[in-house]
């Protein structure tokens, strides 16, 4: 897998910071937030986009020169792909349904991709819709294999993703990283300890210790906590901070 080099943006490294939650790079728009990755004139073959828990779509496209011989990809996600040229056909290939890759690559699937020679500088790996409801809920690496395109070159290298913007901020959070500041898949950092501290704090981060204290008539802080232990309160907001 360490052949597969990850698409951050306009670079391979520093997830952590090009997507971190107000970062330029990491678009918000209503309930979502998108990223993108890119990559030009290359001669490396194998590449991997990581797929963030909540997202909704993912749009890729593969530009090659226009011409012989004819290109062959296979995407799969979370284990790179083990077939090679024979697995991908003008048939198979034919099969694919563009706007679903990403439920076929969570099926196990390894998607293939055929261009003859004379369409393709241009590739479609996935056209996903920006509306669609979110289709995992499970982070992981998606890994693209260019086995043969024209000129042992690839022109420019595209994949744009629309993600659930609470659930990606609620990843993000618990994210843990590797040495090169992208995700590590399936790893989380260990959940905070819920003390009275914290649990202040993230009541005052969605504002509601001043409607919690003129509920239970609390004149502080301190006050709060103890009504709140007092009328069984307490349990729920426990449960609710985890």
């Amino acid at each position: 897998m360490n052949d597969y080099l990850a698409l951050v943006g306009r670079g391979n490294t520093g997830f952590k910071d090009v997507f971190a939650p107000g970062s330029p790079m990491l678009a918000e728009e209503g309930d979502t937030v998108s990223m993108y990755g890119v990559v030009g004139i290359t001669d490396r073959m194998k590449w991997k986009v990581w797929i963030p828990p909540g997202t909704r779509s993912l749009q890729s496209t593969l530009f090659v020169y226009a011409s012989p011989p004819e290109s062959k990809v296979l995407l799969r996600m979370h284990e790179p792909p083990t077939g090679w040229l024979d697995a991908v056909t003008p048939e198979n290939a034919a099969e694919v349904d563009l706007t679903n890759v990403l439920a076929l690559l969570l099926q196990g699937a390894e998607v293939p991709y055929y261009a003859p020679p004379v369409i393709a500088g241009n590739i479609k790996l996935s056209d996903g819709r920006i509306d669609s409801s979110v289709v995992t809920t499970k982070g992981g690496w998606l890994y693209i294999h260019a086995l043969q395109v024209p000129g042992n070159k690839i022109f420019e290298l595209v994949a744009r993703l629309t993600v659930d913007r609470a659930q990606y901020l609620a990843w993000y959070e618990t994210a843990v990283w590797d040495d090169y500041g992208n995700p590590l898949p399936g790893a989380q950092a260990p959940a905070p300890a819920i003390t009275e501290q914290y649990l202040l704090g993230r009541l005052q981060e969605l504002k509601m210790v001043g409607p919690l204290g003129q509920l239970c008539k609390a004149k502080d802080e301190a006050a709060l906590i103890q009504a709140a232990k007092d009328s069984g309160l307490w349990a729920a907001l426990l449960k609710f901070a985890k």
